[in-house]
This record gives C-alpha cells, structure tokens and sequence, in this order.
C-alpha cells in the first residue's frame, strides 16, 4: 500500500509541475495580448510538449530545490520577457544579454513596466511549494522512460501540427517537404520593418509557448554566429535601388554659419499640442518658436529606432541610414566608415549626458565628431537638461567658426522623475503621464532658454538649428493603466501612427509646415540646409524643404539595403 502511495504522490507531483508550467504560458499569452487566449485542443501538443519535458526534474531527485529553481526560472524568464515586450514590442533576443551594461543607473525606468499582474507567475508557484514539504520518491527508470517518451508524443503531434500549418504556404504541386521536421522555421505572412528572425521569433512563440523559446534562441545563435563571417552582398536589384541615393562625387562647399542638433530624449509630438490643466501649452518655448520664427516644422515624424534607441536615432539623423535589422548598429557596427554630417565642419563636437552608453565613444568618432564632451562619472543622471544647454553654449562660444554640435537631453528618460517643473496636470492623467509632461515642460523651458540665446548670440548668426526626439516611448502595450488613458485621450498609440516632431531654423527656409513625415527625411534636409545637397550620399528619406511631403512609404526594402550596406561597411571605400 505504501509502495502505491508513492507511485501516485509522484506521478502527481509530476502533472503538478506539467500543469504549473502549463498555466504560466497560458498567462504569459493573456498578457501579452490583453485578451483570453483560446487554446484550441489542437495547440495543447505544442504549448505542452516543453512542459512535459521540463517537468522531468522531478522525476531523478528526492530534493525539492532543482524543482523550485525550475519554477523560479520560469517566473523570471516570463516577467523579462513580458517586461522587455511592454517596451519594445518584441521578445528578449541572445545578442541583447550583451547590452545589459547599458541599463546601469536606469534600472528605474523599468518600474514603468511593471504591474500587479506579473506577481500571478510567483503566486501559481506556491500550490509546488505546499506539495513539496512532504518528502520526494523519486521516479524509477521504467516510469522515466515512460514519461520521456510521453514528452516526444506531444513533440511529434506539435510537429504534424506544424506541417499542417506549412502546407498552407507550399505551392499546390509540392505534395510533400521535409520541412516540418524542423521545429524552428515557421512561416507566417511577411511584414515590414522587422527581420526573419523576428518574424519567426514571433510566430515560435506563439505556436511553441515562450517557454520553448530558448529553443529557438539557440538555434538562432548557432546561426548567427556561423554567418557572421560572410559578409553580404549587394544583388543586382539592391545596386539599383542604390543608385537612386547615389550621387556622383564632389568638392563639398564651405558651410555657413554653425550647426546645432538637439536630440530630445523621448519627445512625442502630442506634447507640442498637449495643454495644462489650467489651459496653458506644456510645451510654451517650442510653441512660442515655431509660431514666431521662420522654420520648417514637421508635426509628427515616425520614428524608426530599432534596439539601439537612442543610439539608432543618432545613426539615422546623422548618417542618413537605417538600423540593422538584428543586433543594435552603434554596438556591434560602432567602428564603420559612415556618411556623416559633421565631417563638413572644421571643429565638431557631441554633448552626451550619458557616459559609456550605446558606445558613444566609437559612433562619436564614426560620424565624423572631433570632440565628445561629458560628465566624468558614469552617474546617469548627473548632468539634467539645464547643465546640457549650459554645455552645448560653452561649446559654440570656445569652438571655432563654422562648427557643428549635437547635444543629446536626459531629462525625459523614463521614469520622468529627475527634472520636472511643477505645473497643474489634471488628476485624471495617471501619474506615469503628469511626471513625462511636466518633465516635458522642463525640457522645453531649457531649450526656450537655448533658443534665446541663439537668437542674440553673434556666433550663431546665419546658423542651421535642427531639434527632433531621437525615439517615441509611449506604447499601447506598455502597462494597463497607459493604454487605458492613451485610448481615453484619443493619443496615437498605432506603431506607424505617432512620432516626434521635427523643427528646423536656417537663414534661408521660410515658414513651412508638414504634417508626417520618417527619422529618414531629417538627413538629407539637413544636408540642404547647409548646402551640401550635392554631397555623393543622399540618405533614405526625403529632402522636406523640397519635396511637399515627408516619406510615409513603406521602407522594408530599404532596411534591408540598409542592413547590408552597414553590414559590408560600404562607405568604407568611398
């Protein structure tokens, strides 16, 4: 009688364990999507097949602390994952663990992220915590067996399953492939701006659950890193395409005046419409601006970062390419030949609040900077917006003319909380929104301060001042209680539906407004902004002080241009 009693308290461990498993994939989905995930019995064989196979720790140990591990590691590998969607949009992918120096001293701005509904990971561990303090038998060899070969049942069925899913995208004379027997490579309709890798990663996790999702991190290493040393190649169609952006060579002109660029950490163009509770613009400096200098002022400019963030915003306002679909360009491309702006200039310099970040050192040589100026401690937040103007006026007073400077705020990282001007937000805007528009309204009364000066200041004359948000940071995906409010407020929260402003002050450009327009656009205006618009690369987007809108087609084709060229390190022999 004992000796049945330990085979059912074991067995029921196990399903224990498979079922635990089982609910948190369940749960990771409802969250992820915001809606109840209906499981058809058909997907059963695939969410569960990695549950069954993990579950067999329990079946070699009579600890309880390989199981706890277990369990514990799924919590933290789904919380992560969740985490890292709600700001992206995307899973954690292998490269990225590299990246993780780069959240040093902003750690709290993952708190944004969190919500009460990830403890339910935790919470659907303790039935295992209660079940385990009694003692463990474990498993005999014939019951191991058993249940291994119950595990590859429900790999084999998720596989058939999977070939029933691929014969829907064979032409109607291939009767039969092989291709099903790879779990890996699953088909789904192509999308733009995102890889083959995530197009699959997407589609893995779906199908697969995200806690077969190593899986495929593996294989995706594996093949990452065996095709890392073949460069591409650009096929007949990509060099035509190419030589749309292409001009000939040519002596460069002398610019005139200085060039400043601002990038504004996560400035979304609503602000500049955004209102106080008491009715007054939070945004008052820009507004005042725009509304009384002759500038170029593109309302919402679709962002176009990648992983890189702010590192990619500064790639594309100042080389004119785009990101690299995998792994983030300024890190593992940081050391490339770019076009670049600055080089036109005799003395250049970058302000970055933010020392040892995204590789500003390398990219600050790579487009074309002679000087990178910031703080001598890696303390993220001790330089605010304030002491960045006072830096960027330094600069253009102690560099000789004609010289061009980017400066970069910090101020509007999340979690809004280091700078913020005290204005009236009605209690109705939750916290996380009252914190990013009266940091908002900080930021602009510094940039109102910069703008001042620049208008008086005799080595500003007949200077080009460009001002954009190197990235947007508000998704609907987020957190609940920001996607309730951003519906609420009717605020864009569509990917391809909101972005940052683009504000740009030359002697020669007249008044001139633009509804949309992409990140691409800001090169090759700026470039004719200056005069060089006869310089040999054009950029991937269009000239807004030509053309009369801004490029709002798609731009999969040129990614991907764009991921070989930087790949190949093209500009290199130019």
């Amino acid at each position: 009688m004992n000796n049945v009693r330990a085979h059912i308290g074991a067995w029921a461990r196990w399903l224990l364990i498979v079922a635990l498993l089982i609910a948190k994939c369940y749960v990771f989905d409802v969250l992820i999507q915001h809606n109840i995930v209906q499981w058809e019995v058909k997907d059963y064989f695939a969410k569960s097949s990695i549950a069954v196979l993990l579950a067999l720790t329990v079946l070699f140990t009579r600890r309880r602390y390989p199981i706890f591990i277990l369990l514990g590691l799924a919590d933290l590998w789904m919380i992560a994952n969740i985490i890292y969607f709600r700001a992206y949009h995307l899973f954690i992918t292998w490269h990225l663990f590299s990246l993780a120096s780069n959240m040093d001293g902003f750690w709290s701005s993952v708190l944004p992220y969190c919500s009460w509904s990830l403890l339910v990971f935790p919470a659907l561990t303790v039935p295992a915590v209660i079940c385990y303090l009694w003692d463990i038998r474990p498993f005999r060899w014939p019951e191991a067996i058993g249940v291994i070969s119950l595990g590859c049942v429900f790999s084999v069925q998720a596989s058939y399953r999977r070939w029933e899913e691929v014969r829907a995208y064979l032409p109607p004379e291939e009767h039969f492939s092989w291709e099903w027997i790879n779990p890996i490579k699953i088909p789904q309709p192509l999308s733009t701006h995102v890889s083959e890798s995530e197009r699959q990663t997407g589609k893995y996790v779906s199908y697969h659950s995200i806690l077969a999702y190593p899986v495929f991190m593996a294989y995706d290493a594996c093949v990452t890193v065996s095709g890392r040393e073949k460069k591409p190649t650009l096929t007949e169609k990509d060099e035509q395409l190419l030589q749309h952006y292409l001009l000939p060579a040519s002596t460069p002109a002398e610019p005139e005046g200085n060039l400043l660029i601002i990038l504004i950490e996560s400035f979304e163009s609503w602000l500049l419409d955004a209102t106080t509770a008491n009715g007054q613009p939070v945004c008052p400096a820009l507004n005042a601006y725009i509304a009384s200098h002759p500038v170029l002022y593109v309302h919402d400019v679709t962002s176009q970062i990648r992983y890189g963030m702010s590192g990619d915003g500064q790639l594309i306002v100042n080389t004119g390419l785009l990101p690299t679909l995998e792994h983030v360009t300024c890190v593992e491309y940081g050391y490339n030949t770019y076009p670049n702006l600055a080089h036109f200039y005799p003395q250049s310099a970058i302000v970055n609040p933010c020392r040892n970040v995204w590789n500003q050192t390398a990219i600050t040589a790579a487009y074309g900077y002679k000087h990178l100026i910031e703080p001598a401690t890696e303390n993220r937040f001790e330089w605010n917006d304030s002491i960045i103007i006072d830096q960027i006026i330094e600069a253009f007073e102690t560099l000789p003319a004609p010289c061009c400077i980017m400066g970069i705020t910090v101020s509007g990282h999340m979690p809004f909380d280091t700078s913020t001007d005290d204005i009236a937000i009605a209690d109705t805007v939750p916290e996380l929104f009252r914190h990013y528009m009266q940091t908002a309204h900080f930021t602009d009364r510094q940039v109102g301060r910069l703008l001042a000066w620049t208008d008086t200041a005799t080595v500003m004359q007949n200077s080009t001042i460009a001002i954009t948000g190197d990235h947007r940071i508000f998704h609907a995906w987020l957190n609940d209680e920001v996607r309730e409010y951003g519906l609420r407020a009717n605020l864009p929260f569509g990917t391809s539906q909101a972005g940052c402003p683009f504000i740009l002050i030359s002697p020669n450009i007249t008044q001139r407004s633009i509804e949309q327009g992409s990140q691409a656009d800001i090169f090759p205006t700026i470039l004719d902004a200056i005069g060089q618009s006869n310089y040999f690369w054009k950029g991937f987007g269009h000239n807004l002080l030509q053309d009369s809108t801004g490029t709002t087609e798609e731009y999969d084709a040129l990614f991907h241009l764009s991921d070989k060229l930087i790949r190949m390190d093209y500009f290199n022999s130019k």
